[in-house]
């Protein structure tokens, strides 16, 4: 396996080395998604297809600071149209990672699930967030997931959200990723859905049923990431206070950890959808461009 990537210079570094990659951008016409391909261009990692009305993208084109080298426009006069030619261009190998434009998220990914033409390949699809955690042993990247896609998992679905961001970790190096099933104690809480399913998930990690990664839960935020508040509260375990995964109960907490970690803390940030046949990117609108070049170099590390 390769050395474990614990920043994202190295894993645009190592993307780099991979690259370039062709990204399909659905709805090309939208400038932040175009200057991360500049910045990705820039460094060798990416060439764009820009899908979508030329009378849209030109204008858009021509307003860049940086102008494009190497891009090339395919017509789709409508929205609709535009979603369903990138994903065909992404299932037909033209292109190796999807990224959204000027569309909504849940146009593209309905596109992206077509039972016919999409990118399904029989999983669940999740979003894995991951920030540059400044760790006092030195900077990590920590994965917050499931915050954009399922809105209240239920057992099934957690197993694929975990197994999902144990994949990407993979792909960043790591044999054994550990995860902490999130709660907002470290105890199991009769009639409280999220402390036991993250007992049922733990569990069927020690069974077997999920498989290379190590697995902790219920644990509550501080017990995942301070080794300072495991020490006080006198926990132990194999995750507990260095866990790569934070296995939020479902969208709400999951969405609003990810955001604190860009609003409050100011940390970097990059994030794919894994469970299709490629990587889909949907970078929120807000997101930066340094964002958004960091989610190409992210998703193209799990180009197969």
């Amino acid at each position: 396996m390769s050395p474990r990537l614990s920043d994202f210079s190295a894993v645009v570094a190592t993307a780099c080395r991979k690259g370039p990659f062709t990204v399909v951008v659905a709805c090309g016409h939208d400038p932040a998604a175009l200057s991360a391909l500049a910045a990705a261009e820039e460094k060798n990692l990416a060439r764009g297809i820009l899908v979508g009305d030329p009378g849209l993208i030109g204008p858009a084109l021509d307003a860049m600071p940086v102008r494009l080298r190497d891009c090339e426009i395919v017509d789709a006069r409508d929205e609709a149209s535009a979603v369903l030619k990138a994903v065909e261009l992404v299932r037909g190998g033209q292109g190796q990672i999807l990224l959204k434009g000027k569309t909504q998220t849940a146009t593209l990914l309905h596109a992206v699930l077509d039972r016919e033409a999409g990118l399904r390949t029989g999983r669940l699809l999740s979003d894995a967030f991951l920030f540059e955690y400044p760790a006092k042993d030195g900077r990590r990247l920590v994965c917050i997931t499931d915050g954009g896609i399922n809105l209240q998992p239920d057992l099934t679905a957690k197993k694929q959200i975990l197994e999902n961001a144990v994949n990407l970790y993979h792909h960043l190096g790591y044999s054994r990723p550990r995860v902490a099933c999130l709660s907002a104690v470290e105890t199991v809480l009769p009639g409280h859905g999220p402390s036991n399913d993250a007992a049922a998930l733990a569990r069927m990690a020690h069974g077997g049923q999920i498989t290379d990664c190590e697995v902790e839960g219920p644990l509550s935020l501080d017990l995942s990431i301070s080794p300072e508040a495991v020490a006080k509260k006198g926990h132990t375990g194999e995750v507990a206070g260095r866990a790569d995964v934070l296995l939020c109960p479902e969208i709400i907490s999951a969405n609003l950890l990810a955001k604190s970690t860009t609003y409050f803390a100011e940390y970097r940030l990059a994030h794919v959808i894994m469970g299709a046949t490629a990587p889909v990117l949907i970078p929120s609108r807000s997101d930066t461009s340094d964002a958004k070049m960091l989610s190409i170099a992210l998703g193209a590390l799990t180009v197969r």
